[in-house]
C-alpha cells in the first residue's frame, strides 16, 4: 500500500488595498489552513510573493504564521537573490522559532554548478537544528539543478528534502532515483498527487490546496488506503488546477469569494477577466466552504 502523500499549502500573502499587509487577512488564510486537514503550509514562497515583501514584512508573517499554525509543519522559505539576505532571513527565522526553512536557487544572474553547491553548503552551515529544503525552479530562477547536482547538495548536513517546481513526474522521478533514502522529495505539480508514489515522490507543496484543500486531502487519503479507482477525485482535482492554474490573482479571488479578505497581488500579474471571473465563481459554487445558517 502506498504511504499517504504529504500537502504542504503554498500560501498565498494577504495585502489591504492600499498595498500594505493585511494582519486580518492573513489570519484568515492561515486560520483556513489550520482547519483544511492538509499537512502543513509553505509561507513566503513564490504564492507568497516573496520578492515583493521586505525583511521587516516576513519577521511579521513569520511570527504570525508559527503561532496560528502552531500544531502544524510551516516551512518558511527564506530564499533570496543572495546569500547574505538569506543568511539575515535565516536568523531571523530560526530567532521567531521555525523548525523548517526552506531556500530558491540564487536567481536573475546566470549561475554555476559550484556557485549552486557552495550557496547551499553555506546554508548548511548557518541551519545547524533546522531542516533545509532546497527549492529549484528552473522557470522562475534561470538556474537549473540537475539531479547529479541535487544528489551532491543532498549530502550536506541539515539539507532534509527538496521541492522541485515547473517540471514533469517523470523528471521528479529522476531526481529520486539519485538522491538517499529517506531524503524528502516534493512537487509543485499538484495535479498529480494520486501518482506520486509511482515516481518515489512524498508530496506536494500547492498553492491551489490553501483554496480548494478538500479535493487534495480526498486523494491523499485514498492513495494511502489504497483505492484502486481514484479518477472521479482525479476530476475534482483537474477542475481546481485548471481553473486557478496557480496564477495569484485567481487563488485570492478564490479567497475573496470564500469571505477571506485576501486583497490582490502586490505584484504586477494583471486581473482576471469577465469570463475568468464567471468560471471562478462557478468553481467556487463547486468546491468552496459549504455555508451554514
Amino acid at each position: 500500500m502506498a504511504k499517504k502523500p504529504i500537502i504542504l499549502a503554498a500560501l498565498p500573502v494577504a495585502f489591504q488595498d492600499d498595498g500594505e499587509i493585511s494582519i486580518e487577512g492573513n489570519r484568515s488564510i492561515l486560520e483556513k489552513c489550520v482547519a483544511s486537514g492538509v499537512d502543513g503550509a509553505f509561507i513566503l514562497g513564490t504564492t507568497g510573493e516573496f520578492p515583493a515583501l521586505s525583511e521587516e514584512e516576513r519577521g511579521t508573517l513569520v511570527r504570525l504564521s508559527l503561532d496560528i499554525l502552531r500544531h502544524k509543519q510551516v516551512v518558511v522559505h527564506v530564499g533570496a537573490a543572495s546569500l547574505y539576505q538569506v543568511g539575515r532571513l535565516i536568523r531571523q527565522a530560526r530567532a521567531l522559532g521555525a523548525r523548517y526553512v526552506a531556500a530558491i536557487t540564487p536567481y536573475y544572474l546566470p549561475s554555476t554548478d559550484e556557485a549552486v553547491l557552495h550557496f547551499y553548503s553555506r546554508i548548511s552551515d548557518m541551519t545547524d537544528g533546522m531542516g533545509v529544503y532546497v527549492y529549484i525552479f528552473r522557470e522562475r530562477t534561470g538556474v537549473p539543478v540537475s539531479p547529479e547536482l541535487m544528489a551532491r547538495i543532498a549530502r550536506l548536513p541539515n539539507i532534509i528534502g527538496v521541492k522541485i517546481s515547473g517540471e514533469s513526474i517523470e523528471t521528479i522521478g529522476a531526481y529520486r532515483r539519485l538522491l538517499p533514502d529517506g531524503f524528502q522529495v516534493l512537487t509543485g505539480s499538484d495535479r498529480e498527487i494520486g501518482r506520486l508514489h509511482e515516481f518515489g515522490a512524498d508530496g506536494v507543496i500547492s498553492g491551489i490546496a490553501s483554496v480548494y484543500p478538500e479535493p487534495f486531502v480526498a486523494m491523499a487519503e485514498a492513495v494511502a488506503a489504497g483505492i484502486e479507482d481514484r479518477s472521479e477525485l482525479q476530476s475534482h482535482i483537474n477542475a481546481t488546477v485548471d481553473g486557478l492554474l496557480g496564477d495569484i490573482e485567481r487563488l485570492k479571488t478564490g479567497l475573496r469569494l470564500q469571505g477571506i479578505p485576501a486583497g490582490h497581488a502586490r505584484m504586477a500579474v494583471g486581473m482576471p477577466d469577465a469570463a475568468t471571473m464567471a468560471l471562478l465563481a462557478e468553481l467556487n459554487r463547486k468546491y468552496g466552504p459549504v455555508k451554514r445558517a
